[in-house]
């Protein structure tokens, strides 16, 4: 079997994991915090790294991986608009969750919706991930050639590249305003 492209979002998946495991203690320790602006600035920090990786893990699906399993795999389109559907489903359970966060920094009262929000997220994307382990990456190693898989590895590397160029410059810009 095959497994270029899997070992390579697996990787993903494994660093994302253990970022939601951060954010998961730390709406654990929300309601307890006594100084919010550090339990604060954690979560900011959190959210963005989680931001950052999840984005670019989904660009590289939604540019490289998912033309080319319809390019070279019958019978993926209902899969790959479920998979496209569960991204959307995402970006608002993430939109909420920053939202939130955001509140949270003008009013500490509203923990609680921190934390409902976050562990939101936190299950979405999860369960995001277990789907993909389980639906996406049988796909992947069953009807990509090798030689496939690894040009559509490489481009989904170089594409990662390009995108944490990006958040880089974009977090620079961020900072010096």
């Amino acid at each position: 079997m095959t497994r270029y492209i899997t070992d390579y979002l697996v990787q993903e998946h494994q660093e994302l994991a253990h970022l939601l495991n951060e954010l998961q203690e730390e709406l654990r320790v929300l309601p307890l915090a006594r100084d919010v602006g550090e339990t604060l600035d954690r979560l900011q920090k959190l959210a963005r790294e989680i931001t950052k990786t999840l984005h670019a893990h989904l660009e590289e699906e939604e540019q490289i991986l998912y033309p080319a399993l319809e390019d070279h795999v019958q019978g993926v389109t209902g899969t790959l608009e479920r998979m496209r559907h569960q991204h959307d489903t995402g970006e608002a359970a993430e939109k909420a969750f920053l939202q939130c966060v955001d509140r949270l920094a003008k009013n500490t009262r509203n923990r609680e919706d921190v934390m409902k929000s976050g562990r939101s997220y936190i299950l979405w994307l999860r369960g995001h991930l277990l789907d993909e382990n389980g639906r996406l990456f049988p796909m992947v190693e069953r009807g990509l050639a090798p030689e496939i898989q690894k040009d559509v590895r490489r481009a989904m590397e170089e594409l990662s590249q390009e995108t944490t160029a990006h958040f880089a410059q974009a977090s620079g810009r961020v900072a010096e305003a």
